[in-house]
């Protein structure tokens, strides 16, 4: 590398340098930060190392780019596997366009080669990451194809906030087109109230809105439906480590008789520079396609002034029928200059494999129809 720039493996003493580095990504505030790389990198319940590359310039973090440990699963029988997430891609702004980028990612893979994993996975790749990747060995297995349900509240909201910016002298303290139309405070999830939620789903008794998982219970709805695509495990621990993400807040939606039949998790973003029109469905699950869509449409009750966004490449033709009968449209094809879909990006870690065939439980990894993707197993969720 340049002399000026230096390339090394992460070590806790540098702990501070990567929190205050990622204030260009995950969040302003260095509390948060700190908490999201603790549950991330220090409590993985699959990777008990700090995998995180790191460029310094005069003593100092100015790059990085980290993975974390995830556990997929797939095929009959059924095979589990330990895979790296490669994730937290950030060039501090005055090092940026110096050909930072490809040299921490090649320096990654060469160290990583080293050890026992065999393919590494990225859902949530930003644009530059993308072109990075792709340059790098990586290949794309294809979009995620986003579906939204847009709010007619946020419709209004962004009428509203376009005017303003168009026609400033609306802005003023004093105008009184303003004050007949004020903006009403967004809900968050944190602020939804549990009778009130009780009392719009009265009539379907069998769902329950909850702010806290059942591991075990989702668990063992998730192992009885079963399945034989690519997925991430979701056992208990799974699900206990996933939703203590501090950069998101989780709700819950229950379907249950005797046991449960069906759940649904919705998430919103903590961080300061995250879009606050957006709630997620991270992940829906149950017995029947009917528990599913009364279950769509508790949420969409729950996030009426918000806009719902799913993925929907793995679901079936019947889902995305629900969606589509619920409003839920696909992301128009993105134009030149806006941001580009998330997409499934797979690579194997070690250089040789690049011209091998890509198999994971048997299954090709470059196919679509081989995965079952939820939002939940990216860092969108």
């Amino acid at each position: 590398m340049n002399s000026t720039y230096e390339l090394v493996r992460y070590e806790l003493g540098l702990k501070g340098q990567v929190i205050d580095l990622q204030s260009h990504l995950w969040s302003p505030s260095v509390a948060l930060n700190t908490a999201y790389f603790e549950w991330k990198y220090e409590r993985n319940p699959y990777v008990a190392e700090s995998l995180i590359y790191l460029v310094m310039h005069d003593g100092r973090a100015v790059g990085m780019r980290g993975f974390h440990g995830m556990q997929w699963e797939g095929g009959i029988p059924n095979q589990k596997s330990i895979v790296l997430y490669a994730d937290d891609l950030v060039i501090a702004p005055e090092h940026r366009n110096r050909g930072l980028i490809p040299k921490i990612m090649a320096a990654a893979f060469e160290d990583l080669a080293k050890r026992r994993y065999r393919y590494a996975f990225n859902l949530s790749a930003g644009p530059i990451t993308l072109l990075s990747s792709l340059a790098t060995g990586w290949r794309s297995v294809g979009s995620m194809q986003p579906m939204r349900q847009r709010s007619w509240r946020v419709v209004l909201r962004s009428g509203r906030n376009r005017l303003i910016t168009r026609l400033p002298m609306l802005s003023r303290k004093n105008s009184g087109i303003l004050r007949l139309w004020p903006e009403k405070k967004r809900a968050s999830l944190a602020d939804i109230d549990a009778e009130l939620v009780r009392h719009k789903l009265r009539d379907v008794p069998s769902i329950r809105f909850e702010d806290v998982p059942r591991c075990a219970a989702m668990a063992e709805l998730v192992e009885r439906i079963g399945g034989s695509r690519i997925r991430h495990v979701r056992n208990a621990e799974y699900f206990q480590w996933r939703f203590q993400n501090p950069l998101g807040q989780y709700r819950f939606l229950f379907w249950e008789k005797s046991r449960l039949e069906g759940y649904l998790v919705l998430q919103e973003y903590t961080s300061a520079y995250a879009n606050k029109e957006v709630v997620n469905i991270v992940d829906w699950e149950a017995t029947s396609v009917a528990v599913q869509a009364e279950l769509l449409q508790a949420a969409m009750s729950l996030a009426a002034d918000r806009n719902l966004i799913i993925w929907s490449v793995s679901l079936c033709q019947q889902l995305t029928a629900v969606l589509d009968k619920a409003g839920f449209k696909l992301e128009p094809q993105t134009q030149c200059g806006t941001q580009e879909p998330p997409v499934l990006l797979a690579r194997p870690i070690r250089t040789e494999e690049l011209d091998s065939d890509w198999l994971f439980a048997g299954q090709p990894l470059l196919d679509m129809k081989s995965w079952d993707v939820r939002m939940l197993y990216s860092m969108h969720g």
